[in-house]
């Protein structure tokens, strides 16, 4: 993969978890109709849907720094095969 593509096509997909992340949370965020909560009915837990929105994020985000290391590392140098031990008669 060219390296001017590869840096293209990891933003793209930067964008793209960005966007779908900003939707999860603004999601969970978001005002919603809620009934009248009966007694019944379990409390409402913003924090932990926060959370369960925002550790998917996290993740994502590491996963995206390893991407980009792997992407610009450097290749390797190749292997050299070791030459192998002569001895000179004495």
């Amino acid at each position: 993969m060219r390296l001017l593509f590869a840096d293209g096509l990891f933003w793209t997909s930067v964008a793209c978890c960005l966007v779908a992340q900003l939707y999860i949370i603004r999601s969970v965020r978001g005002a919603r109709y809620v009934p009248a909560p009966a007694t019944a009915m379990p409390r409402h837990r913003g924090m932990l849907e926060l959370l369960w929105a925002v550790v998917p994020a996290v993740g994502l985000a590491v996963l995206l720094v390893f991407t980009w290391r792997a992407i610009h590392e450097p290749p390797a140098p190749p292997a050299v095969p070791a030459q192998p031990f002569t001895t000179s008669p004495t």
